[in-house]
């Protein structure tokens, strides 16, 4: 993909997110549910997409469930 295709809406990537932590969250703790998440959007997620994620939570953090927030601040902390 080329990066023009790379790019989602905001709104599809917090759905996306959410999505994420609802699959992933039954029968792990929160501290394993953050990291599992996060570990996902760092293998399957383009590098483009976790930009805007990223940027989502600094600005618009509001729709995205408190387990995606956690695991796209581990996210940020890891892509740095």
């Amino acid at each position: 993909m080329n990066s023009a295709q790379d790019v989602q809406a905001p709104d599809t990537l917090i759905k996306m997110a959410n999505q994420i932590a609802c699959n992933i969250a039954p029968g792990k703790t929160q501290k394993e549910a953050v990291e599992a998440m996060a570990e996902h959007l760092v293998r399957f997620w383009a590098r483009s997409m976790k930009k805007q994620i990223i940027n989502c939570l600094e600005i618009n953090n509001n729709q995205l469930t408190p387990l995606s927030v956690e695991a796209i601040k581990l996210l940020k902390k890891i892509q740095k």
